[in-house]
């Protein structure tokens, strides 16, 4: 952790008529201990003398990950040696959940971040249409929860008919789906039948 610079006197060149004693001098050397974040918040390295304490930095963040640690100790004291401290990342899952306001039940979709994802298959409300999501399903896996709800259920219409014996139309309407139905305000009829 030191680098010789020299003695405190000059060496004689032939023995003196005296017991000499020379005391080397030194100067302290400077080490760097340098973090790769492996892609997190960056970290200035640290720079100081040997022997000096070391203050550990605050742990680093990333995007999608859980900071596990360096994978060797951060020193208490600056060793004499430059250093480089990796960090290590816990990759995070998050889920998407959808919300089919009363269609038919899509599974929650749990997997790693920047994943690719799978979107699922329309759900399906009878009587209904499905007119989309309020947002889009995401290509990846983004870096939180996220609820996706149907952005709205378009009721169906469909045609009620009332036919006669010779199939004709007594009266026909066009009606929402889970709408009540009322019997035509006439009756058929049929020679020689009763209704």
């Amino acid at each position: 952790g030191y680098t010789f610079a020299g003695w405190d006197k000059e060496i004689p060149a032939t023995m003196p008529a005296e017991n000499v004693t020379i005391t080397a001098q030194w100067t302290i050397n400077q080490y760097t201990i340098t973090f790769d974040t492996v892609g997190g918040t960056a970290i200035d390295p640290i720079a100081q003398d040997f022997g000096t304490a070391v203050a550990a930095p605050a742990a680093p963040t990333k995007t999608g990950y859980t900071f596990a640690g360096w994978d060797k100790e951060i020193p208490a004291t600056m060793p004499a040696e430059n250093v480089t401290i990796t960090a290590q990342w816990t990759i995070n899952q998050y889920t998407i959940t959808f919300n089919t306001l009363g269609g038919t039940e899509i599974a929650a979709i749990t997997q790693d971040y920047a994943t690719a994802i799978v979107a699922p298959a329309a759900p399906t409300k009878e009587g209904h249409t499905f007119a989309g999501w309020d947002k889009e399903i995401p290509a990846t896996m983004p870096a939180e929860n996220v609820t996706i709800t149907v952005k709205e259920w378009i009721v169906n219409s469909y045609t009620v008919k009332f036919l006669d014996a010779e199939d004709a139309v007594l009266e026909s309407s066009e009606l929402d789906f889970g709408t009540a139905i009322s019997a035509p305000a006439i009756n058929p009829t049929k020679v020689h039948y009763e209704f």
